[in-house]
């Protein structure tokens, strides 16, 4: 019986090679869509995101049939009325599969007969592919059979594919089975396989429409006749389609809201809970934002852009380089229409200065006024309530520009912070106006001339001052655009853009160098980062050294860029960092063979503030990149406490202590600190602020030899700009934004040039850690939401507080300067 069962078996195995195979394959070397599941597993390890798709055979054996592959995991189902001659509704295979290095795949598929395939796939040239897959059952104990498969594409492309395969049955039978791929033209593919003595062969059709495919498998042989269907599947990644594109003869534009949030990291998904309860706003990446904006500055299809301007939260760094990326795209010889339905801010109008035309709404203006820099004080309030701050920090002839306590020390600006925020915003200030003359073609004077006579709250005051072009309803803006080019206008919608991927035909396709992107940003803690639809509010030591180990560890990733966008922290986290930083960058730091091994180069980039902390861990980099409006310097140290003893005891709330020691409660927060705890501390503080200062001497090459860094430390903050050129010690090596910043890393690695693949740290959790933590987790509601907005913005400096309270000394930049 079990012999009989056998021969049925093979029977029903080379019978099935034939009985079309429904989702288009032909061979063991070529299985990569979702023909990966029913030929060989080890296809499903090729990266072609998501796939699904329906199948309705002609005859009625079949009724329907369904697939799905994604991130390696495939599976089909079948509505099958018999089965191997038996009555069984329901037949299918799930596999999986991975790669094992570039261009070699394995996996392995089971399916309801309690059979079990192992496939091997590799393709060490685009010429050339090979395929294995040998069949058992489930316990191991038969061997069924093994087929071997070879394509090669004779003419470098995948137009034409040509191969065989060979299986090998369980009675030592051979049988040989050539096969064709052919594509006549875009979005049509033939494909064909038979037996050797080509009586018995199968077709498949197949019309593609960008991402998705209708096909039709057909087999003939002498015994079955005919067999067939028409399937439907679609894709994530886009293909070319059987239908050209339309010469072009109108213009095209995109259309895009210019507003929200600017960020570095890509945004994290919220969690359901917070979905629910805080509604947190997604924040948009500034490096993804920006190269989508250069790709169509190089896309000679887009003729020009219309931009709804709203409002952008972003700092004076970010807003300058989408300033620039904006200002490429006019310099391509594109139009930039600018439309403003609720006015432009202050900020905003330098975003889009550089517009051809500009219109504004009835009742609307331009709240162009210049610039000021805000800081909010509490130290009236902390008098009311008794509290009472205690802050440590170094000074030199009484005067300290550390002014990170500022806000609860004092109740208005010192001198100290006047005169330092006093030259930060003057560099602002010329930033600013650049920008603005720039992109408007005016001279500076008159700029100024501009910004001085403003705000401009009437529309036709603006349009008289030459900062827009017109006023006009929304719908009468929308009919100007239509009548564009003698109306023939495209308009492409911004949120209705395809950018998902392209599919890649290659077999071997050519890598590209890799480079490393580590996101450092928020204020640093020690512990772990806090990522989020808005970005990370915290930076962990923890996850920023994983990441750096991570890079300087994996041999595919040939230099390190550091994009810091952070106003600093503890200073043990910072230290930490550093250290990481520094085994990367120096070999006789390295302490093991493994980690000197990984020396490579290591490029910090600063965004809107890497001040501090933030400026300590980029002190070591081999060069450091950053914007003319960045804010940077703060080189200093502060500690900091709020005590509240006097308001405990007002209210009737008393501590007793017993002490074993004479020190047990050294600063302890039930009584004001004495003057020998207070000069403990300071030593702490000024021994940790001389540190800071010999790492930066240490890590900067163009250090003079006989630099006092007091003379641009002791906590002072500067641009980008000042600290390349500006002040006597140089802070910073090269001005510019993050795309300059990876330039100079892959001249740095010796890639410039050429095209990289960007590598983002830290990594994401994978998708189904991150459900896990998403059903775990519920953040605190941000019951700031309800207040005014006015008071919530001034509210948020109370959110430095769990930092400064957390027992450490801090390297931080005065937390809350509002420059508007």
């Amino acid at each position: 019986m079990q012999k009989i069962l056998q021969l049925l078996f093979i029977s029903a195995t080379l019978s099935s090679l034939f009985a079309q195979d429904i989702w288009g394959g032909i061979s063991v070397a070529t299985p990569d869509n979702l023909n990966a599941i029913s030929g060989n597993p080890a296809g499903l390890g090729i990266e072609r995101g998501e796939q699904s798709g329906s199948y309705i055979q002609f005859d009625s054996l079949y009724t329907n049939s369904t697939s799905y592959r994604s991130d390696g995991i495939g599976f089909d189902l079948t509505y099958n009325k018999f089965s191997h001659g038996i009555f069984n509704p329901f037949d299918g295979n799930i596999g999986i599969g991975a790669a094992l290095f570039p261009n070699a795949y394995a996996g392995i598929k089971w399916n309801k007969h309690h059979l079990i395939d192992f496939g091997l796939l590799y393709r060490p040239l685009n010429i050339a592919s090979i395929g294995l897959v040998t069949q058992f059952n489930d316990e191991f104990t038969e061997y069924n059979s093994a087929t071997l498969g070879f394509s090669v594409r004779p003419f470098l492309q995948h137009r034409l594919t040509v191969g065989a395969d060979m299986l090998l049955t369980e009675a030592d039978s051979l049988f040989i089975y050539p096969h064709l791929t052919i594509e006549p033209m875009d979005g049509i593919l033939l494909s064909a396989k038979s037996n050797a003595d080509f009586d018995d062969f199968q077709i498949n059709l197949a019309f593609n429409f960008g991402k998705e495919t209708v096909y039709s498998p057909s087999t003939y042989s002498d015994a079955n006749k005919y067999n067939g269907g028409i399937g439907f599947y679609t894709s994530s990644q886009q293909q070319k389609s059987i239908f050209k594109k339309k010469a072009k003869d109108s213009k095209k534009l995109i259309r895009m809201k210019l507003s929200g949030l600017f960020i570095e990291e890509k945004p994290v998904e919220a969690s359901f809970f917070d979905q629910m309860f805080n509604s947190p706003e997604k924040g948009i990446q500034l490096r993804a934002w920006i190269d989508e904006i250069d790709s169509y500055t190089d896309d000679s299809e887009i003729d020009g852009m219309i931009i709804d301007i709203g409002q952008v939260r972003a700092h004076f760094s970010k807003r300058g380089e989408i300033y620039d990326a904006l200002k490429r795209f006019k310099e391509a010889n594109k139009k930039i229409y600018v439309y403003a339905d609720q006015g432009i801010s202050n900020a905003d109008y330098l975003l889009v200065s550089m517009a051809d035309e500009i219109y504004l709404n009835e009742y609307t203006g331009i709240d162009l006024k210049g610039l000021r820099l805000k800081v909010t004080f509490f130290r009236g309030l902390l008098d009311t309530l008794l509290i009472v701050p205690e802050v440590f920090r170094v000074e030199h002839e009484g005067k300290s520009y550390k002014t990170a306590g500022d806000s609860f020390l004092n109740k208005k600006m010192s001198d100290e912070m006047r005169e330092n925020y006093g030259e930060l915003g003057d560099d602002l200030y010329t930033f600013f106006v650049g920008a603005i003359s720039d992109g408007r073609g005016w001279n500076e004077s008159h700029t100024k001339e501009i910004i001085d006579n403003g705000p401009y709250f009437l529309p036709q005051d603006a349009i008289a001052a030459g900062l827009a072009d017109s006023i006009m309803y929304p719908d009468q803006f929308d009919d100007y655009v239509k009548s564009l080019n003698d109306e023939k206008i495209e308009i492409i919608k911004w949120e209705d853009i395809d950018r998902s991927d392209e599919y890649v035909h290659e077999w071997a396709p050519k890598k590209k160098e890799k480079i490393a992107i580590i996101y450092a940003v928020g204020g640093i803690v020690s512990g772990k980062s806090d990522p989020g639809p808005s970005g990370s509010s915290r930076m962990g030591d923890e996850t920023i050294i994983k990441a750096i180990k991570s890079a300087r560890e994996n041999d595919d990733i040939k230099a390190i860029l550091l994009r810091i966008d952070s106003g600093g922290g503890s200073g043990l986290a910072s230290d930490q960092m550093w250290r990481e930083v520094r085994k990367t960058t120096d070999f006789a730091s390295a302490t093991t063979e493994k980690d000197s091994s990984n020396i490579k180069p290591f490029i910090a980039s600063m965004s809107g503030v890497a001040a501090s902390g933030g400026y300590y861990i980029a002190c070591q980099a081999d060069t450091i990149v950053a914007h003319p409006a960045t804010i940077t310097g703060s080189i200093g140290v502060i500690g900091l406490r709020l005590n509240m003893s006097k308001l405990l005891n007002k209210i009737g709330i008393r501590s007793d202590i017993i002490k074993n020691g004479e020190h047990a409660d050294f600063a302890d927060g039930s009584r004001l600190i004495s003057d020998d705890e207070r000069d403990r501390i300071q030593a702490s503080i000024n021994n940790m602020y001389e540190k800071f200062k010999d790492k930066v001497i240490a890590g900067r090459d163009n250090m003079p030899e006989d630099a006092n860094l007091d003379d641009v430390a002791l906590g002072r903050v500067f641009t980008g700009q000042r600290a390349k050129d500006g002040i006597s010690i140089p802070l910073v090596d090269v001005t510019g934004g993050l795309h300059d910043a990876i330039e100079v890393t892959k001249a740095a690695a010796g890639l410039e040039g050429k095209e990289v693949e960007i590598v983002e740290y830290p990594m994401p959790d994978n998708k189904y850690k991150e459900l896990a933590k998403q059903l775990t987790t519920i953040r605190s509601k941000d019951y700031t939401d309800l207040l005014p907005e006015k008071i919530a913005e001034e509210l948020e400096v109370l959110d430095i507080i769990p930092i400064l309270l957390d027992d450490e000394i801090q390297m931080i930049l005065p937390y809350h300067i509002t420059i508007e």
